[in-house]
């Protein structure tokens, strides 16, 4: 990680020292602590950099300019994905075009694998091979890549003459262009990170521009709030869901319809089983299945219940149950295993549990409160209160 010195050239009142990429954690208290010093907005570059250290050398560049946090944040969470040689790339078309400003070096960031970067001269046969990698889109088949003359492809390479010498190694631009992904408000889509859902917002209605907006959930609720207000909306509740993809347990995209679900609601479950384990979203499948929630708020309070729900995987007879019960109790007794009828008393624990079978295994509801009681939805809020409800398509 790196760690960048930014403060108010305006009105010098101290610096902040922002961990980048800003640890989700930490967001929160990150924008708080520049908006005590005036700076941080959502959309203006009013952040100056001091001093960059930890960072790859190309984006020394930096110090001396006033950014915005969010553009800061992304460039660092953009190349945080570069394996060493992917990072080469970046910094020699980088130092090649002296790109230098933050809206360029994101745009670079989704490109510059494009680029052959030779590094080491002392085994072309890799470097070789890298480059055909890489004018093939980054793969071949196992018999195709078995054959390569890794050799001779880099020495025709050198011999092309179209080399630049740069402090990361000479770079070969292979015919790559600089796409203009990034203008300066909504950023691209990537997935560099573990996500429960990744988000397409349909541009806003006579907005500054046509690109969509990218989210990516679970995410810090402030920068859930920033990215909407950097694509034009006024708030969470204004937006439009034009595409997605989820992680979640099937059971629960099903038990929701998306684009007219409350974005904020989405986060905060994505967040819940982000955290789960395999057996905590095997449970809350299972619980979702019994419980029927109808939109992400029954969802969320089923996930918040989980522990009013009991799932025992793997089995899928009353006689199996009754097995279970009655091996793990204190009074079980090996010695009278022929005489014990699992499957009567199995039946009758499913009978007065009201539980079921589902696929995967037996789920009951043993809550303090009823299942229409957690399930209640909230009073709608009144006109002066203002809705959360989304917009949809």
């Amino acid at each position: 990680m790196a760690q960048v010195l930014v403060s108010n050239d305006k009105e010098p009142v101290g610096v902040v020292m922002v961990t980048l990429p800003i640890p989700d954690g930490d967001y929160s208290k990150t924008i708080n602590d520049l908006r005590e010093m005036g700076i941080g907005d959502v959309r203006m570059r009013d952040c100056y950099v001091d001093q960059i250290t930890d960072a790859p050398p190309v984006l020394d560049c930096l110090e001396g300019q006033t950014v915005n946090i969010d553009e800061l944040d992304f460039l660092f969470r953009s190349i945080d994905r570069y394996t060493d040689d992917e990072l080469a790339e970046f910094q020699a078309v980088a130092a090649k075009r002296e790109i230098t400003d933050i809206e360029n070096l994101i745009n670079l960031s989704f490109c510059s694998e494009r680029a052959t970067v030779i590094t080491n001269f002392d085994n072309l046969e890799i470097v070789g091979r890298r480059h055909y990698m890489t004018m093939q889109g980054g793969g071949c088949s196992t018999e195709e890549y078995a054959k390569l003359n890794g050799v001779g492809i880099a020495r025709g390479l050198i011999a092309s003459g179209e080399g630049t010498v740069t402090p990361y190694g000479v770079v070969y631009e292979n015919g790559m262009q600089l796409e203009a992904l990034y203008t300066g408000r909504s950023f691209p889509a990537y997935t560099n990170q573990v996500y429960m859902m990744e988000l397409e917002l349909a541009p806003v209605a006579d907005g500054p521009e046509e690109s969509p907006t990218f989210l990516v959930l679970p995410t810090p609720e402030e920068r859930l709030e920033r990215l909407v207000e950097r694509a034009g909306y006024g708030s969470t509740s204004e937006v439009t869901i034009h595409s997605w993809n989820s992680e979640l347990p099937e059971a629960l995209n099903q038990a929701m319809y998306i684009p007219q679900e409350d974005l904020r609601m989405l986060n905060s479950l994505c967040e819940k089983v982000a955290e789960m384990s395999d057996e905590q979203r095997k449970a809350l499948t299972a619980a979702v299945r019994y419980a029927q929630p109808q939109g992400v708020y029954q969802v969320n309070r089923v996930a918040e219940e989980l522990e009013q729900f009991e799932f025992v995987p793997g089995i899928s007879t009353p006689e199996e149950y009754g097995k279970f019960l009655i091996q793990k109790s204190e009074q079980y007794d090996p010695a009278l295993e022929d005489f014990y009828d699992y499957e009567k008393y199995g039946q009758s624990r499913v009978e007065s549990e009201e539980g079921q079978f589902l696929a995967g295994g037996y789920v009951r509801f043993m809550g303090s409160i009823s299942m229409e009681e957690l399930l209640m939805e909230p009073p709608s809020p009144g006109p002066e209160q203002g809705g959360m409800q989304m917009v949809g398509f």
